[in-house]
């Protein structure tokens, strides 16, 4: 499973990196979808590394704010941002003539460069209490 969640980081990396291109070359629309998929894969990385699973995008985002942000695990901006993320993702990918503000674009980036150092330090600190350890072995795949 850890081999999947670093992978899952490594892949929200090249996300951030590859939506800071599509910015400076002007396609904030493709960036922001870019930088939207960066949250997506560290909140699911997240969940993972509490055995937890699930099949659609709002479910990766509500659940990472029941066990994340709300138990104070990390910084609740970061749950905030991802649904801001989610937000600008679903007009810059569905509205043919969107176009996402340049510098708020950034902003996801930069901010979310932040989210997946907050994640992996989260991740390479040992934890003896967790609040949502309860969980560990549930493993939700089901579709709601």
């Amino acid at each position: 499973m850890r081999e999947e969640v670093d992978a899952l980081l490594e892949k929200a990396r090249r996300s951030f990196a590859a939506a800071e291109l599509l910015l400076r070359e002007g396609n904030a629309d493709f960036a922001a979808s870019r930088a939207y998929y960066g949250y997506f894969y560290v909140a699911e990385g997240l969940l993972l590394s509490k055995d937890l699973s699930f099949s659609r995008h709002t479910q990766v985002v509500s659940q990472y704010g029941l066990r994340f942000a709300r138990t104070n695990l990390l910084d609740r901006r970061f749950h905030r941002l991802l649904v801001r993320a989610f937000a600008i993702r679903q007009i810059a990918d569905y509205d043919a003539q969107a176009d996402p503000d340049a510098d708020e674009v950034r902003l996801l980036i930069e901010e979310g460069k932040s989210f997946l150092d907050a994640a992996r330090e989260y991740l390479a600190t040992p934890r003896e209490s967790d609040p949502s350890a309860s969980d560990r072995g549930a493993n939700n795949t089901e579709s709601f």
